[in-house]
């Protein structure tokens, strides 16, 4: 409730001082003595527009103060915390505002001693007063407060503090709930895609090592006429050849042995002259074999992109 009002330079205020008690209070006096001006003060402390035209003749600035006292609301008390404005009392807290108006449009606004905007007054006005004029109510025509009314109308806080509790309960189990079914779902989805996976990997029959053999036959089939080549002139060099490695090994072979019955130290080499003949022997029948056996697959080439494809 409002309970100091103070006024200042305001129309054909001068200084007014107003304290109001407990209960109701009338201002009465005739017509024109001012009581408009007092409720048109109470509403641009609130957040009302102040026109130069209010400003007593002759001054440049004026001062309206109210000092109310509101019951403990949290709502109210977060507000002013947030904005930078304590609060103090247990059971009431005091909030006292202080608009300074000047006629340069410099207007100042002050919550318990700190600097205020206009906007963060008129937020906090549905705490603080409700003015009633004629064809004007603050609070009626404001749908946010029907609710309220309607509540405190009925006396039914204690009861809507209860059903606001339960809500809150039951919103939270619901979220629960939706978690554990999204959850579900999720489950029942990752194993669908499990199956899928087990039964593509038993469809591929994969075998250790497929992948490297597979590569090494694709290496073949695509350079077949170069391994044909590469193969002919090795076999011709080792074996085929008039001057092949085979002849030019027999050759020296025998003069080796010649030279070994005039110096024994060269007899030492002849078995491994016989090896080496055997050992080339052996590489060019396998090179002519390898040769002979290349033959480029088509079919066979597509066969072993489709496997490496699904192995991959």
């Amino acid at each position: 409730m409002l309970t100091l009002l103070n006024i200042s330079n305001i129309a054909l205020i001068d200084e007014l001082r107003v304290e109001f008690e407990p209960g109701l209070n009338l201002l009465t006096g005739e017509t024109g003595s001012g009581k408009s001006i007092i409720v048109d003060a109470l509403g641009m402390l609130i957040g009302g527009r102040f026109t130069s035209d209010l400003l007593k003749a002759g001054e440049s600035r004026a001062f309206i103060e109210g000092l109310f006292s509101v019951g403990r609301n949290p709502e109210l008390e977060d507000m002013l915390r947030a904005a930078g404005i304590e609060v103090e009392g247990r059971e009431t807290s005091e909030v006292i505002i202080r608009r300074e108006l000047a006629a340069n449009g410099r207007n100042k606004i002050f919550i318990n001693n700190q600097l205020a905007t206009q906007s963060l007054l008129r937020d906090l006005r549905p705490f603080l007063v409700d003015i009633h004029g004629q064809g004007e109510q603050q609070t009626l025509f404001n749908p946010d407060t029907h609710l309220e009314l309607l509540d405190s109308y009925a006396n039914v806080a204690a009861l809507r503090q209860d059903v606001a509790a339960s809500h809150k309960r039951w919103a939270t189990l619901r979220r629960e709930l939706d978690e554990l079914r999204r959850d579900e779902a999720e489950k029942f989805q990752l194993i669908d895609i499990l199956r899928f996976q087990i039964q593509e990997l038993e469809r591929a029959d994969l075998a250790v090592g497929e992948d490297e053999r597979l590569e090494e036959e694709r290496r073949r089939l695509t350079n077949i006429e170069k391994l044909t080549t590469l193969g002919g002139e090795s076999f011709g060099l080792i074996y085929e050849d008039g001057d092949s490695a085979i002849t030019r090994l027999r050759q020296a072979a025998r003069r080796v042995e010649e030279l070994s019955q005039y110096e024994s130290t060269f007899r030492g080499y002849l078995e491994g002259l016989e090896s080496a003949r055997a050992l080339l022997e052996d590489l060019a029948f396998s090179l002519r074999d390898f040769a002979d056996r290349l033959e480029f697959s088509p079919e066979r080439l597509a066969e072993i992109e489709l496997r490496l494809a699904e192995l991959s």
